[in-house]
Order: structure tokens, then C-alpha cells, then sequence
């Protein structure tokens, strides 16, 4: 899989959980309101893909 790819299977499965009920925060319990999925080479960032995230429920 290229990155791409990766980035909308991770998509796919944040929407399930979310249709589910479940959703993401940032460890403090504040909504995660954006992602990207990095590619990183020679440890410097290569590439990215925004990751499309659900609208929290909750703020």
C-alpha cells in the first residue's frame, strides 16, 4: 500500500469507530479536529495525506 492508501484504510476505520460511537481525542479528552499521515524518509518528512475526521460530538 502507498501512502495514500494507508491514509483512507485509517480513514475508514475512524469513520466505523465513530459510527459506533467512538471517536478520538488527544489524551486530555479534547477532540482531535485534524490528521495527517506522514511519510518520513532519512528522518525528514517526505509526504503527507490529510486524514478526514468526523465532527466531534462533544467540545
Amino acid at each position: 500500500m502507498n501512502l495514500i492508501e494507508h491514509a483512507r484504510a485509517i480513514e475508514a476505520a475512524i469513520q466505523n469507530a465513530y459510527a459506533d460511537g467512538y471517536e478520538l481525542d488527544n489524551g486530555s479528552g479534547e477532540p482531535i479536529r485534524e490528521m495527517d499521515l506522514n511519510e518520513v524518509g532519512a528522518r525528514v518528512l517526505q509526504d503527507w495525506s490529510s486524514i478526514e475526521l468526523p465532527e466531534p460530538t462533544y467540545y
